[in-house]
């Protein structure tokens, strides 16, 4: 029972203390061009997943099925406002050094659902670079953005090509 005990007061309350400790003292690397440790890594990246996940529970995208002016609109606000961080399809990624690593999702799909990118695009993620657009863009522009970068990896044919169009010509 001694033994029980003792481990009760380890698990709740040394470590936590020894935690604060860590932390209070400075002794937690804070530098964005320094590689984290991968429990560091873990930790976060599965603290977000979860909570995107649970927030965006329950969201439907109101844009129709099949449309590839929506995927054009949402491409071009992505390379309007979001390739110079997270990469133009058909170009290499881009080591930005930068911690979290910002996601490539030219190169790489995203992990995330429609609902999911919709909610990270309009709410922003906390102690990253990726900041709430919520306030620039409409809903209809978010969740474009959100169906774009779903299919990024995967677009008809021809819409990258009306993308580059629109770009070139500069109508947004």
């Amino acid at each position: 029972m001694r033994t029980f005990v003792l481990g009760f007061i380890a698990a709740f309350v040394i470590l936590p203390i020894g935690a604060l400790g860590y932390f209070r003292l400075g002794l937690a690397e804070v530098r964005s061009d320094a590689k984290p440790p991968g429990w560091e890594s873990q930790l976060m990246g599965s603290a977000v997943r979860a909570s995107v996940r649970r927030s965006a529970a329950g969201i439907q995208s109101p844009l129709p099925t099949n449309s590839d002016e929506t995927l054009v609109e949402g491409g071009t606000l992505y390379f309007n406002g979001c390739a110079g961080c997270h990469g133009e399809p058909g170009k290499p990624e881009e080591d930005l050094s930068h911690y979290p690593r910002v996601p490539q999702f030219a190169q790489v799909a995203t992990q995330y659902s429609e609902p999911e990118m919709y909610w990270i695009i309009k709410h922003g993620v906390r102690m990253t670079g990726m900041s709430a657009y919520g306030p620039f863009y409409s809903d209809k522009e978010v969740w474009a953005l959100a169906r774009f970068l779903r299919r990024i990896n995967s677009l008809p044919s021809g819409v990258l090509e009306r993308i580059q169009a629109k770009k070139a010509s500069g109508s947004s």
